[in-house]
């Protein structure tokens, strides 16, 4: 029997220039951590992990322009680093 991870979305609440990206597909991530760093207006917002687990996709590159409500990354939460992604 198959199980399915929540995978969850890291959202732009802002439109900005991406600075910096702080992690890659596969990296482990704890809720709270700074994923990336937008530039918006000449000031630097730290844009933080919704959730634990692992980066599943990351959509940006640094020097890119995103908008609000863009989908900057995805996470599969897991409550352990090395353990199965958590399942529903």
């Amino acid at each position: 029997m198959s199980r399915l991870g929540l995978k969850y979305d890291v959202i732009s609440p802002f439109e900005g220039t991406i600075e910096r990206t702080w992690f890659q597909s596969g990296d482990w991530v704890e809720e709270g951590e700074v994923f990336c760093t937008l530039t918006v207006t000449g000031k630097r917002i730290d844009i933080l992990s919704p959730v634990t687990g692992y980066v599943n996709e990351i959509e940006i590159e640094q020097g890119e322009l995103v908008i609000v409500g863009m989908i900057l990354a995805s996470i599969m939460m897991s409550d352990v680093e090395g353990g199965n992604p958590t399942s529903i």
